[in-house]
Parts: structure tokens; C-alpha cells; sequence
């Protein structure tokens, strides 16, 4: 996919916000310059300008693949100014902090925007009483529950509930946190909880797992041949019938349908299709939700493109590293004791637990780019910083296709 130039000067992360069933919602869209720390559209006085406008199209063009409604920040100049702001009203959520000054002007910049449309959340709300007055004209709120507790405010988000809001809560970094809010009536998450599993200790690996690990192991091995891969697909009919529904879709872009495991090895590659197997085997092996594995298949792939662009040779191992990274919150087991049990390469378990070598390197930049850790790629040049992005842009899509096949 082509992405406007403007999008190199600019470093994207995209977060995704789950509903309450664990689906995906939405995504915010944090845009940093490449030498700032703060997320920033740039100065405020060129916000009317054709980088604005780029970068709408690169919005569009994501929402268009995603389907899914974007979260972003404006500066004040924007929202005050009179600048055609060229993207779809139902594809963004506008974000208004907290700390924003309210005056008269601004008041009727929000009332132009809201008759044009667009819809407002209003970020880091605090329970501010001077910023009572933007509730009318906002559709969610955004409360941090790190910054504020979310069990010391029950009263106050009953009554933000009773006006008909919709309350996201942001910064849920633990399951516990989650399902806490779950019961004071959060509508929307947002943090790093699905990827920080709820871990316990000593924890027995379960005979589906077993089963799934099985398969990884014999996957792996680089001189199996046609038929044994064949024979260890077609012993699990669910894996059977998925792979064959996948090798089916455009995705995989076969041209001719596959009516056998052994015929679609011949039609994709031995290589393609453990890939896919195993995707399949992880996914169907796991009572995790969906939006989990969109993460790890868009942290999978961004690391394969990222090896691309240096050392070709290391893209599938640089995809098994960023996959098997989160095995411990696929399988709910310490990582350490789930990767002991794959016949996964040094190299590849260096990496995946110490972030070593060049494989190790990938992960860290991608997980960087996940986590929007900045500090952690400050040394990265400007060229080196626009393929991460373009990297994991077009990771995100990527999962994005591949998992509506596998849901």
C-alpha cells in the first residue's frame, strides 16, 4: 500500500481500543516528530497546510483497510482555525485534552465541528468542574486510571454514565484493572493488559497446548517433507478445514482452488504454509481474544519487513521471533517455561528473551513502536526511523487481512 511521503516525517503508533468483549473498537493515532518526545501534529500555524492534508489521506487510506474509527489529537490553532479538514466524519474521534484552555472561541469552534458532524472525546478527564461544561458536546471520555483511580470516583462516573457517555478507560495495565472497570461501567479500553498476561506461577501446561506445541516443534523442523506436513495437518480437522478456508481466501493469493493439504503445499510453498499452519494452530489453541493476536501477527510481520530491508535471509526467523514473543500471553504461562518446550532455534530464543542479536534488535524496535517507548529508538537515524514506521503500517494491515479469514 502506498502511504503519503509525509507519513516518513512523522512517527506513527497506533494503539488499539478494545470494547468490553475484547474486540477492537477503534485505534488512537499518536503522530511524534522524529527528534520530539511529545505527540504533535507539528506547528500549530502550518496545520492548515499539505501536511494536513497527506496525512488525512494516510488516515483515510488506514480506516478504508481497517474499518475501524480512529482516535486523534488536534492542537488548539486547528480546532480554532477555519482549515478544511479533509477526512470523513465518521472515521475520526477528535481529542480534546483536559488541559485545554476554554474560552468563548473555543466553545464555538467545538458547536461548528459537532454541526459538521465530527464527534469529540474528551482525554484525561479528571472530574474537573470547570471542564463540566464540554460534556454536552463530547462523546466519550477518556479517563486515565493510573492518574485517577477509577474505585475512588464510582459516584462520578455513575453520573458521566447517566448523561448517556460512553467512558473509556486508558492506561489498563492488568487484567485486574480491567475487569474492575468492567464493573464500574467502562465501555472502552485502552493499554497493555492483553499483552501482559495474567500469569501463574508453576502453572501446568494443559493437553491442547501440548498438542499445539507438538506441531510448532515438527514445523520448525527445516527438512520435513511435503508429506509429513501434510499428515500432521490432516490429523486435526479443524486445522484441516481453517488452513483450506485461508488457502481459499485472496489473501494467499493462490488463484485456483485447493481441494487438499498436499496439493495447496505444491500450489504455496512448503515455507507459506507452515507459516499459516502454524498461525492457525496458536489462534485455535488459545481462548484469547482476537485483538491479542492481531497485536502479535502486526509485531510478527513488522519484524519479517524490518529483516527484509537488511538481511533477507533472516525474514522468516524474524517473523517466528516476533510471533513467539507473546506466547506467554497466548498460553497464560511464564514465557521462559513455554518456549523451553519448542524446538525453536538459540538464535531465535536469544532474541525472543533477551532481545539480542540482529533478530533481538527487530523486536525491540517493533515493540518500541508498539509501546510508542520512544526513548528506546532515539538513536535510530531518520531513514532508519521512516522504515520502522512504513514497517509497521503496513503490519497493520496485513494482520488485519489475515485475521478475518482466521476469526
Amino acid at each position: 500500500m502506498d502511504f503519503p511521503a509525509v507519513l516518513d516525517d512523522l512517527m506513527m503508533a497506533q494503539q488499539p481500543i478494545l470494547k468490553r468483549n475484547k474486540e477492537i473498537f477503534g485505534y488512537e493515532l499518536l503522530f511524534r516528530g522524529m527528534d520530539a518526545q511529545q505527540a504533535q501534529f507539528a506547528d500549530g500555524k502550518v496545520a492548515t497546510s499539505q501536511v494536513l492534508v497527506n496525512l488525512c489521506i494516510g488516515i483515510t487510506n488506514l480506516e478504508s483497510q481497517l474499518r475501524k474509527p480512529f482516535f486523534v489529537n488536534m492542537t488548539s490553532e486547528l480546532i480554532l482555525s477555519d482549515a478544511f479538514f479533509p477526512i470523513d466524519h465518521n472515521t475520526v474521534y477528535i481529542e480534546i485534552l483536559e488541559s485545554q484552555k476554554l474560552t468563548p472561541e473555543f466553545y464555538h469552534a467545538v458547536e461548528k465541528w459537532r454541526a459538521a458532524g465530527y464527534r469529540f472525546a474528551l482525554d484525561d478527564y479528571q472530574f474537573e468542574a470547570d471542564y463540566e461544561a464540554l460534556l454536552p458536546w463530547v462523546s466519550i471520555v477518556k479517563i486515565d486510571v493510573l492518574k485517577t483511580p477509577p474505585c475512588q470516583y464510582s459516584e462520578q462516573i455513575a453520573a458521566l454514565k447517566r448523561k448517556g457517555l460512553l467512558l473509556l478507560a486508558e492506561k489498563v495495565e492488568d487484567h485486574t484493572m480491567f475487569e474492575q472497570c468492567k464493573k464500574l461501567g467502562f465501555d472502552l479500553f485502552q493499554g497493555y493488559f492483553l499483552q501482559r498476561p495474567a500469569i501463574i506461577k508453576g502453572r501446568i501446561i494443559d493437553s491442547a497446548t501440548h498438542s499445539a506445541i507438538a506441531l510448532v516443534n515438527a514445523l520448525q523442523d527445516k527438512d520435513i517433507s511435503i508429506e509429513k506436513v501434510s499428515l500432521l495437518i490432516e490429523k486435526n480437522p479443524k486445522l484441516s478445514y481453517q488452513l483450506l478456508r485461508i488457502l481459499n481466501s485472496p489473501i494467499c493469493g493462490i488463484g485456483k482452488k485447493v481441494m487438499s493439504i498436499k496439493e495447496a503445499v505444491i500450489f504455496l510453498g512448503l515455507v507459506k504454509l507452515k507459516r499459516w499452519a502454524l498461525l492457525i494452530t496458536l489462534t485455535s489453541s488459545s481462548n484469547q481474544p482476537n485483538a491479542l493476536f492481531k497485536i502479535l501477527l502486526t509485531r510478527a510481520k513488522c519484524c519479517q519487513l524490518l529483516a527484509e530491508k537488511i538481511d533477507n535471509r533472516l525474514s522468516e526467523s524474524a517473523f517466528m521471533v516476533g510471533l513467539m514473543s507473546g506466547m506467554d500471553a497466548v498460553f497464560q504461562v511464564e514465557k521462559q517455561v513455554i518456549l523451553e518446550q519448542t524446538a525453536l532455534e538459540e538464535e531465535v530464543l536469544s532474541a525472543i528473551l533477551d532481545q539480542s542479536g540482529d533478530l533481538g534488535q527487530f523486536l525491540h524496535w517493533t515493540i518500541s513502536c508498539e509501546q510508542q517507548a520512544w526513548h528506546n529508538i532515539n538513536s535510530l537515524t531518520p531513514n532508519q526511523l521512516a522504515s520502522l514506521n512504513r514497517a509497521f503500517l503496513e503490519a497493520i494491515l496485513w494482520s488485519d487481512e489475515v485475521m478475518q479469514p482466521i476469526s
